[in-house]
């Protein structure tokens, strides 16, 4: 029943950012991994930095389901 239960691990970005090594280590990571295509970020919307209200708006309906990018 143990092998069988969920696991939920959490991440804070002030365990990379406070150390150089970890910096450099999550960096190279995360840089492998999109030039791979093991890591695919997923884009919910493009917005321009022109729409930031609409942006906001969205953003507070909460019904976003990946990264909101504003291009400038």
């Amino acid at each position: 029943m143990i092998r069988k239960m969920t696991i939920v691990k959490g991440y804070s970005i002030r365990l990379v950012t406070g150390d150089a090594a970890r910096r450099k280590a999550a960096v190279e990571y995360v840089t492998k991994g999109l030039a791979s295509g093991a890591l695919k970020p997923i884009i919910d919307r493009i917005f321009k930095f022109d729409d930031m209200v609409e942006v906001h708006r969205y953003l507070e309906n909460s019904g976003q389901f990946g990264k909101i990018v504003v291009t400038l």
